[in-house]
């Protein structure tokens, strides 16, 4: 068992690692190994260690620093006025004030802690930077402040593993062993040497076919006048790649700086930007994903795995009565030019130029606005109205009797219509005249609207033009 080098009662932050998580304070015991930063439970009754409530691996952490105290903190968490101020070395039981916070950064974002005293917090970063010396990964830039209600209050950036926005005054893990000419450059060469040495003439720039593109992963804002600003999605030349994270850039526009190489990726690999696009998953993996999420209309990109240099689209709908959903999968060609394009007829366009993929097999294109579907066509059940269920007959009012269930789900927050009934008793209870009840959020001008829709006699339903003026009516007496 790895010998413990500190050991101390700090509150902890919450990490919300999840959107839903709270955010909550409580005291743990810390240990610090040479492998592990762990903490617990601990009773103050009979002062014994509890249950292990997390670790962090040493290899893992890419900073340690304080951090900015917050702006009117609880009493806890507040500085002690002069002449209340308390020794570290008293009861640990008593101690009930954590007002010095430090945050400890590694591959899953802030861990915050707050320590009852100055000296124990220095004590505990000092020996923390001791122990992650040699890591791999140790940061340039940290965020001085915490990470509050989906941001950081010190440069507003909402990715919790966003590059920090002040540079280190030294680096972590380093120890200040004396002061020294912090830099790698080579010594200038001596006047004697500097004549006997034919200065070669400069390299001819490269063009910009041979210069390297990436994307943008990320915005970022510069943090000095040496910066270029990224703009997520666009595209940018490489002029200079070192050894070190920041890379000299040229944006479409002729203005070059200094970019972290962490918020770029390869123009070659641009739909790796995109959150959809999952490159080496197979056709059941997709389908586990998207049925996890259960979300409509929910789809990912993949590379297809029967067609080399082809795209997949996954879609996941819910068809009537299916609360498994079912997926559907479409193949995205490319032109020569590796430009990519779907089927115009699963395409949906706005007037923004957004792009939904849709499926039209329940749609029909009729002129003379009604039309009897052939015997064995599936149709939506719990959306149908009684002359669709019983003569299978479309029309146009048909689909308003749809539109008002639509409304209805808004309504409910997305409830399953008739949720308590199966398809063929859906069928009997409808043609006998049941209407959804009205849904606690719908108000009764809202609810209305969409009982009107669902007039057994087809003639007596308003059109899509005056649903569209009484809804527009409501929404502008309506706050």
């Amino acid at each position: 068992m790895a010998s413990t080098i500190l050991e101390s009662i700090f509150l902890k932050r919450s990490q919300q690692k999840k959107k839903t998580s709270p955010l909550n304070f409580k005291k743990r015991l810390f240990l610090l190994t040479e492998s592990k930063l762990s903490y617990y439970e601990y009773d103050f009754e009979r002062g014994r260690r509890g249950s292990k409530k997390g670790s962090v691996d040493i290899e893992k952490i890419t900073c340690v620093e304080t951090v900015v105290p917050e702006n009117n903190p609880p009493q806890e968490r507040q500085v002690p006025r002069k002449g209340e101020d308390y020794n570290e070395m008293e009861q640990i039981s008593i101690i009930e004030r954590f007002p010095y916070p430090f945050q400890v950064v590694y591959d899953e974002g802030p861990l915050y802690v707050f320590s009852p005293t100055e000296e124990l917090r220095k004590r505990w970063i000092h020996q923390l930077k001791n122990v992650i010396r040699y890591n791999n990964d140790l940061v340039q830039k940290y965020h001085p402040c915490f990470w509050i209600d989906g941001q950081y209050l010190c440069c507003s950036q909402t990715a919790k593993n966003a590059m920090g926005c002040q540079v280190l005054e030294s680096r972590n893990g380093s120890l200040k062993t004396g002061s020294h000419r912090k830099t790698k450059k080579p010594l200038p060469p001596t006047p004697e040497e500097d004549q006997m040495m034919m200065k070669p003439l400069p390299p001819e720039p490269p063009t910009a076919s041979e210069l390297k593109r990436v994307v943008a992963l990320y915005d970022y804002q510069p943090m000095n006048a040496q910066d270029l600003q990224l703009q997520k999605g666009e595209e940018y030349f490489v002029l200079e790649e070192s050894n070190l994270p920041w890379w000299r850039a040229r944006d479409k526009n002729g203005r070059q700086g200094y970019i972290p190489n962490n918020y770029v990726t390869e123009a070659k690999n641009s739909l790796e930007i995109f959150e959809w696009y999952s490159k080496n998953i197979t056709r059941s993996q997709a389908e586990q994903l998207l049925k996890q999420e259960g979300k409509e209309g929910g789809y990912i990109v993949r590379d297809s795995t029967s067609k080399t240099g082809k795209y997949t689209v996954s879609v996941f709908a819910k068809s009537s009565g299916d609360l498994q959903g079912v997926i559907r999968h479409y193949v995205v060609c490319s032109t020569p030019q590796n430009q990519y394009y779907l089927a115009a007829r699963n395409c949906l366009v706005n007037d923004q130029g957004i792009v939904k993929v849709s499926d039209f097999g329940l749609s029909r294109y009729v002129l003379d606005d009604e039309y009897t579907s052939s015997m064995g066509s599936k149709f939506p059940v719990r959306w149908s109205p009684p002359e669709v269920l019983l003569y299978s007959k479309f029309s146009s009012k048909s689909d308003v009797w749809a539109f008002g269930v639509l409304m209805w789900e808004v309504y409910s927050l997305g409830k399953m219509p008739y949720e308590r009934f199966n398809n063929s008793e859906t069928t009997e209870h409808v043609t006998q005249g049941l209407r959804l009840y009205r849904p606690q959020l719908a108000s009764e001008r809202i609810y209305a609207i969409m009982y009107s829709c669902w007039h057994e006699k087809a003639d007596e339903r308003p059109t899509f033009r005056v649903l569209l003026g009484n809804i527009l009516e409501i929404t502008d007496d309506e706050p």
